[in-house]
């Protein structure tokens, strides 16, 4: 009876280190390599040459939580994210980027040229889909940062 008790207790404790596993798999935070200072991002896009994408968000935003659940967190965004900078800027951590960009609401998204300069602002659907495919196209704009 001992070893039914001690083997369940370890099925249990794998399930449950696998359960937490796959929990912090879709934190966008742990995919997506975020720039959390907006002056770094652009630095860093200039000298790479990669273009950059610049996410406003903030922990109240209930849109923002959902792109962080359903879109960051997707394999195709993960992957089109690697030929970009990708600048996080939070809303409440750091209002004067915001002001400066002019950002009226958020969820906001940007892409920018390794220069810094505004491509376009995100317009579309917030689908995972339509996210890689942007990212992607922007990053074919230029190919110096690949």
């Amino acid at each position: 009876m001992r070893r039914l008790i001690k083997g369940l207790t370890l099925i249990l404790l794998v399930l449950t280190a696998a359960g937490c596993s796959a929990a912090s798999e879709q934190d966008p935070a742990a995919k997506i390599d975020w720039v959390t200072n907006y002056a770094d991002g652009l630095r860093l896009a200039r000298e790479s040459g990669k273009p950059a994408l610049v996410y406003f968000t903030a922990d109240w935003c209930g849109p923002c939580r959902e792109l962080k659940k359903y879109v960051w967190s997707d394999k195709r965004v993960i992957a089109a994210s690697k030929q970009l900078v990708n600048i996080y800027v939070d809303a409440d951590q750091d209002p004067d980027t915001l002001a400066a960009q002019k950002v009226r609401r958020i969820p906001a998204v940007f892409f920018l040229s390794p220069a810094g300069e505004i491509v376009r602002q995100y317009a579309g659907d917030y689908s995972a889909a339509d996210f890689a495919k942007q990212m992607s196209s922007l990053a074919a704009k230029y190919p110096k940062g690949k």
